[in-house]
């Protein structure tokens, strides 16, 4: 695993993609921004009243609509777009794959395996019950600790 600092914790929130799927493009690209956005609400709130780190999230469907354009235009292939997001996981200390994932959706399953290769914790956040949060704070208190 790779060295965590206390000060500051980066994830990668990864989700099912659907760049193919111009008919549910953009409800899903909403869906986790909005997802993203719950996530960010309860890191807030574990920084002020837990104490943990200020964590920053990536969420790549925050740039979708951007990436998802280029890819269309043939500015950008999905070797391309991988490759960026391999590099944001660099300086992340944990992945997080959320939803249901299928043997299709391979890009999120090759962006876990390059973060699980790089050192990168990975964790499959099947959903936001309860039990998902907890599971999700409590990763990322035992990737702290295993850092001290």
């Amino acid at each position: 695993m790779k060295n965590v600092t206390s000060t500051q914790f980066n994830i990668f929130l990864a989700y099912p993609t659907c760049r193919k799927d111009e008919d549910n493009f953009y409800r899903v690209t909403k869906n986790y921004i909005n997802i993203g956005t719950q996530i960010k609400a309860y890191l807030i709130d574990w920084e002020k009243m837990d104490g943990l780190p200020k964590c920053n999230i990536y969420i790549p469907a925050e740039h979708e609509v951007f990436i998802h354009c280029a890819y269309t235009n043939e500015f950008l292939s999905e070797e391309q777009i991988t490759t960026v997001n391999c590099e944001i996981i660099d300086n992340c200390d944990l992945f997080v794959l959320f939803g249901g994932f299928k043997p299709t959706d391979n890009v999120a399953i090759q962006e876990a395996i390059y973060a699980r290769n790089k050192g990168v914790a990975v964790y499959t956040m099947p959903d936001l019950s309860p039990d998902a949060i907890n599971a999700l704070k409590f990763a990322i208190i035992c990737i702290l600790k295993s850092g001290e």
